[in-house]
């Protein structure tokens, strides 16, 4: 009988050591794809854009901050895209609508102002326009304020087929100016893109605009 007992107490035993390893790997695994899972959805985001109408265009974009480090030098300007819209009609000439939403994401006030422009590359990576916005200033951006810029100008009509928008903020320095490495780019992800040094913010595709009927009753 004692070594029945014995023999009981023994598998318990083991039981209880076996039950109380499985719950600790039950919560280890838990915490370890916690943040992983987290760190997977911020690293893929980039921009958020929604786009409505046909032959006249509202396109609607948000951005997500850079999760990159900042510089170590504090005098580098860190500023991010918060909210883009643009509307204008695709077909014709007209009057296009920007507004732009920025935050100065460092300890202090920009000092160097740079000129900022919107540009429409097509499919073949061909500028189709390219616009200053004169609104756009960063020296006004008070440090961890957002400021909405608004800007109208007149843009050129879209051929039917796919677009890439950019903002397009090169150096003061002539020599300097159509050299990437020396552009401006945005602290955000998914949008500054160190080859061509312009900060990818939208894409969209003109369609053909509809064929109007004829008035005229045949003959």
């Amino acid at each position: 009988m004692r070594t029945k007992s014995r023999k009981l107490e023994r598998h318990y035993g083991q039981y209880l050591i076996v039950n109380l390893l499985a719950r600790i790997a039950i919560v280890v695994w838990f915490l370890s794809i916690g943040p992983r899972t987290h760190a997977s959805e911020i690293s893929t985001a980039g921009p958020q854009c929604e786009t409505t109408g046909t032959t006249e265009v509202t396109i609607s974009c948000s951005y997500s901050p850079s999760t990159a480090a900042t510089a170590p030098d504090s005098s580098t300007p860190r500023v991010m895209l918060d909210r883009a819209v643009i509307s204008f009609a695709t077909s014709t000439e007209s009057h296009m609508h920007i507004e732009l939403t920025f935050t100065n994401d460092t300890s202090a006030k920009i000092a160097e102002r740079r000129t900022v422009y919107l540009a429409f590359d097509d499919a073949k990576g061909q500028n189709h326009m390219r616009r200053p916005l004169p609104h756009v200033d960063f020296t006004k951006i008070e440090p961890g304020k957002p400021i909405k810029f608004e800007e109208a100008l007149l843009a050129p009509a879209f051929e039917p087929g796919p677009y890439t928008i950019s903002l397009w903020i090169p150096s003061n320095e002539d020599a300097l100016k159509f050299k990437p490495a020396h552009n401006f780019l945005l602290s955000n992800e998914g949008v500054p893109d160190t080859e061509s040094g312009l900060n990818r913010i939208a894409k969209f595709t003109a369609i053909p605009s509809p064929r109007r009927k004829s008035s005229k009753s045949p003959d």
